[in-house]
Protein backbone atom coordinates (compact mmCIF):
# COMPACT_ATOMS: atom_id res chain seq x y z
CA UNK A 1 0.00 0.00 0.00
CA UNK A 2 1.31 3.44 -0.91
CA UNK A 3 0.36 6.61 0.93
CA UNK A 4 1.77 9.08 -1.55
CA UNK A 5 -1.49 11.03 -1.92
CA UNK A 6 -1.99 11.83 1.76
CA UNK A 7 -0.47 14.49 3.90
CA UNK A 8 -0.68 15.07 7.60
CA UNK A 9 -3.07 17.86 8.46
CA UNK A 10 -2.68 18.03 12.22
CA UNK A 11 -1.53 15.31 14.53
CA UNK A 12 -4.55 13.99 16.41
CA UNK A 13 -6.60 17.17 16.17
CA UNK A 14 -9.85 17.51 14.26
CA UNK A 15 -10.08 21.29 14.23
CA UNK A 16 -7.98 23.29 11.82
CA UNK A 17 -7.61 26.78 13.37
CA UNK A 18 -7.00 28.53 10.06
CA UNK A 19 -10.21 27.16 8.53
CA UNK A 20 -12.47 26.64 11.57
CA UNK A 21 -14.33 23.36 12.06
CA UNK A 22 -13.42 20.70 9.53
CA UNK A 23 -15.66 18.26 7.64
CA UNK A 24 -14.73 15.54 5.19
CA UNK A 25 -13.02 12.23 4.68
CA UNK A 26 -9.78 11.48 6.50
CA UNK A 27 -7.46 8.59 7.13
CA UNK A 28 -6.77 7.78 10.75
CA UNK A 29 -3.61 6.01 11.94
CA UNK A 30 -3.21 4.40 15.37
CA UNK A 31 0.33 4.83 16.74
CA UNK A 32 0.09 1.70 18.92
CA UNK A 33 -1.28 -1.07 16.68
CA UNK A 34 -0.66 0.71 13.34
CA UNK A 35 -4.31 0.43 12.23
CA UNK A 36 -5.11 2.56 9.19
CA UNK A 37 -8.70 3.31 8.23
CA UNK A 38 -10.79 5.88 6.39
CA UNK A 39 -13.26 7.82 8.54
CA UNK A 40 -15.71 10.68 8.03
CA UNK A 41 -15.77 13.84 10.11
CA UNK A 42 -18.78 16.20 9.98
CA UNK A 43 -18.41 19.67 11.53
CA UNK A 44 -15.66 18.47 13.85
CA UNK A 45 -17.55 15.34 14.95
CA UNK A 46 -16.52 11.78 14.13
CA UNK A 47 -19.28 9.97 12.29
CA UNK A 48 -20.23 6.65 13.97
CA UNK A 49 -17.63 3.94 13.43
CA UNK A 50 -16.93 0.65 15.16
CA UNK A 51 -13.27 0.92 16.07
CA UNK A 52 -12.65 4.60 16.77
CA UNK A 53 -14.04 7.01 19.37
CA UNK A 54 -13.79 10.75 19.79
CA UNK A 55 -12.86 12.47 23.04
CA UNK A 56 -12.83 16.24 22.67
CA UNK A 57 -10.91 17.08 19.50
CA UNK A 58 -8.99 13.80 19.44
CA UNK A 59 -9.75 10.36 18.05
CA UNK A 60 -8.69 7.13 19.76
CA UNK A 61 -8.58 3.54 18.53
CA UNK A 62 -10.23 0.81 20.61
CA UNK A 63 -7.02 -1.25 20.80
CA UNK A 64 -6.27 0.30 24.20
CA UNK A 65 -3.90 3.01 23.05
CA UNK A 66 -3.68 6.05 25.30
CA UNK A 67 -2.13 8.06 22.49
CA UNK A 68 -4.52 9.81 20.10
CA UNK A 69 -4.58 8.72 16.48
CA UNK A 70 -3.03 10.80 13.73
CA UNK A 71 -5.32 12.22 11.06
CA UNK A 72 -4.43 12.53 7.39
CA UNK A 73 -6.51 14.05 4.61
CA UNK A 74 -6.30 13.69 0.85
CA UNK A 75 -5.33 16.40 -1.58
Amino acid sequence: MALLAVKEERASNIQKPEHGIWSGEAMVFCPLCKALQTIWIDNGTLMPTRMFIQAGNQIYHDCGSRQPCRLYSGW
